[in-house]
């Protein structure tokens, strides 16, 4: 408050205190038309201080108002903004005016980043009292199931099918559910996360097609098997250009022995490395120019045997002990040169991973299921692989072998996809199990 201000409260309250003994000193003197006189002047004084005190305060409470219910309109003036009291409020008012307008920038942003998601989202909000409202829902949500934008819950609960019961728990979900979508039966993968405020609950509900995922795995794959063609490439040809430069300069000096000896040695590194490089590529090759599989009726079990009897001098030597559990019906179309390769690869890599194990053994089972599937399982009780390079056993050319080519298992995930199966592998200490489903 300016110091004008204060100066006026004071001399307006020092006249209500002197008019007030006036009207005391007259009414004990009985001067009844006196002290009646000062009353109305006493009352005026007070009618013009309130008046006053109503007018500096004005604004103030104006500002406050609109603090209260968010309008920002109302300004005060330079000349009142010379009151340290009004200039305080002023600044007080433009700092929640910008706030106000950040915070409105940011859910503008919000938003648009959630309406340009390519999953559906879906975010409700519950306040104390179990009122469910529909906070946030994006355009791929309402697309995926072909539903207007509700943001009434009750609307929306009627049009999302058994979506619902999913979301009628609210806690973290990561599932596979199957909705009905204009009589047709879609998949799609839902997760769902649930937080919490000092005043409200929230459920962020996420969709995606199968497919949208299949295609994150294909890019995800793409990029590795990017980071690992460069790196090996790199690695090839870096070497390969500093000597090219070394030897250049050695033939350009005079030769002699030594340099002689230098060259015969860099050009020895040269070669291998560029044989390094074709087996590179040419394994790249095997992988890209896969042929189709030709199938026919096969029997696994004598596959399986047969297999097996390429490994007996290894199985021999590391003292490796095979179990094969099998049943009579178990035939399958499939390639069978292809599938032998899978399951040559599969036996490789066992007993790789069975090198300094005690009683050493390889289980493998065959078993048909009711829902017409038959199953190729080979176990072993190895070392077992692993969290660190679970997700990148598939990607090609990634090997924990010094001798190994990287592409064995890859190239067996291709061929069991090329025959519309699945290969899958479960993994701990002194287990592990591929499984190689066909579908008859």
């Amino acid at each position: 408050m300016g110091k004008l201000q204060i100066t006026q409260i004071i001399l307006r309250i020092l006249l209500l205190i002197i008019n007030g003994i006036i009207i005391f000193y007259t009414y004990n003197k009985e001067f009844i038309a006196n002290t009646i006189g000062f009353s109305f002047i006493l009352s005026f004084q007070i009618f013009l201080f309130i008046d006053y005190l109503k007018k500096l305060f004005s604004d103030i409470e104006k500002s406050i108002d609109c603090l209260l219910y968010n309008d920002y309109s109302n300004t005060i003036s330079k000349e009142k903004r010379k009151n340290s009291l009004h200039n305080k409020t002023a600044l007080l008012l433009e700092k929640h005016r910008k706030l106000s307008l950040q915070a409105s920038s940011e859910t503008l942003i919000f938003n648009n980043i959630i309406e340009s998601l390519t999953i559906g989202v879906l975010i409700l909000r519950k306040d104390a009292k179990d009122n469910i409202q529909v906070f946030q829902i994006n355009k791929a949500f309402t697309d995926f199931l072909k539903i207007p934008r509700f943001y009434n819950w009750q609307l929306l609960k009627e049009r999302v099918g058994n979506l619902s019961q999913f979301i009628s728990e609210w806690k973290h979900l990561k599932h596979t559910i199957t909705l009905k979508i204009n009589n047709k039966e879609e998949n799609f993968f839902l997760k769902s996360s649930a937080t919490k405020t000092n005043e409200y609950q929230y459920l962020i509900i996420t969709l995606e097609t199968i497919q949208q995922l299949i295609n994150k795995k294909e890019k995800e794959a793409w990029y590795k098997l990017m980071n690992v063609m460069s790196h090996e490439i790199i690695n090839t040809i870096t070497p390969i250009s500093s000597l090219a430069e070394n030897l250049e300069g050695l033939i350009q000096d005079e030769a002699d022995d030594e340099t002689l000896e230098e060259l015969s040695t860099g050009l020895k590194i040269i070669k291998k490395r560029s044989k390094h490089l074709t087996s590179f590529v040419d394994t790249y090759r095997k992988l890209a120019e896969l042929p189709l599989p030709n199938k026919e009726k096969l029997n696994l079990v004598p596959l399986v045997e047969n297999t097996i009897s390429l490994f007996d001098k290894e199985f021999k030597q590391n003292k490796i002990q095979i179990e094969l559990f099998t049943i009579v019906n178990n035939e399958v179309l499939a390639d069978k040169e292809q599938i032998e390769q899978v399951i040559i690869n599969l036996l490789s890599n066992c007993i790789y991973a069975l090198k300094g194990i005690l009683k050493p053994k390889i289980t493998i089972t065959i078993e048909t299921t009711k829902e017409n599937r038959t199953h190729l399982k080979i176990n072993d009780n190895g070392v077992g692989i692993s969290n660190e390079i679970k997700d990148n056993i598939f990607v090609p050319y990634f090997t924990t072998r010094k001798d190994g080519s990287g592409i064995g298992l890859t190239l067996s995930k291709s061929i069991i996809e090329a025959h519309n199966g699945i290969i899958q592998f479960k993994s701990s200490l002194n287990s592990t199990t591929f499984t190689l489903t066909f579908i008859n």
